[in-house]
């Protein structure tokens, strides 16, 4: 009866899940800009919280409003041929906003290599 009981709860909440795509928990580093000629170029920093092939949410170092449209740099967490460093850049829109934490819908996105990364120690 138990796992019969987990299943029907799993597919519960896979079933009430909005999202298309299955998402991964992936922290990283990124930076974003605005893409308003209207306000100029605003640009911020934040880390993403997870991600999925058709939208990302990241904590951002500043309020965001939903509706507007993002260029994204993503640090990757994972090496081409475990020595290139990559990024993600992505263009998306802000669908919602809760707090810092804001879930974007990615319209275009393509992976390139981004040059060295740096070491830092801390002394």
């Amino acid at each position: 009866m138990r796992i019969q009981e987990s299943a029907e709860n799993i597919l519960s909440i896979v079933t009430h899940e909005r999202r298309s795509g299955i998402r991964f928990p992936i922290k990283s580093e990124l930076r974003w800009t605005v893409l308003n000629r209207k306000i100029g170029p605003l640009t911020g920093r934040g880390e993403t919280v997870d991600f999925s092939s058709s939208g990302l949410s990241f904590r951002s170092d500043m309020q965001l409003p939903p509706g507007c449209r993002l260029e994204l740099d993503v640090d990757w967490p994972v090496e081409l041929d475990g020595r290139v460093p990559m990024k993600l850049l992505a263009t998306g829109k802000v669908v919602r906003v809760q707090g810092s934490l804001v879930c974007v819908t990615i319209e275009k996105k393509e992976f390139r290599t981004a040059g060295r990364r740096v070491n830092r120690t801390v002394a």
